[in-house]
């Protein structure tokens, strides 16, 4: 029974040593197929870049970027809200450190966001032209001479 074990596992082995060596030694990565499929995910994303602006890119990058830290957040908010729950439940004092712990985390996260808020608003306020004052104040047409 054991070799039977032995010769099943390594039959296994040999099987998915076909499929992963290659991986691992970059053969079958070299090979045609896999500049066929580079190809296509290359066409794709290049046909993806024409289709779009570059604003309509950069504002779902936003969006993107703004959903991953509205998820974090709440992550973080339920995480806190489940220690501080179960330290009562339980009469705990492990489990409120647990939450005091996460609740320091939402704070200080929190307050990583609003600073890259403002220093946001910063840069903003710099790049664009409208919000210069000094600029707007400046008289557009300047004759010289007489």
């Amino acid at each position: 029974m054991e070799t039977s074990v032995i010769v099943g596992l390594l039959v296994i082995a040999a099987v998915w040593s076909v499929y992963l060596l290659p991986v691992v030694f970059s053969d079958r990565r070299e090979g045609s197929m896999g500049s066929t499929e580079e190809f296509d995910r290359w066409s794709h994303t290049m046909a993806d870049v024409q289709r779009h602006t570059a604003a309509d890119l950069a504002s779902s990058n936003r969006s993107v970027i703004r959903t991953r830290r509205r998820r974090t957040l709440v992550g973080l908010i339920v995480l806190t809200a489940m220690s501080f729950g179960l330290a009562w439940y339980a009469s705990s004092l492990a489990w409120l450190l647990v939450g005091l712990f996460f609740g320091s985390l939402v704070g200080l996260y929190m307050a990583v966001l609003a600073q890259m808020r403002k220093q946001r608003a910063a840069r903003l306020k710099v790049t664009h032209v409208a919000e210069r004052s000094a600029e707007l104040e400046e008289p557009q047409v300047r004759v010289i001479g007489s």
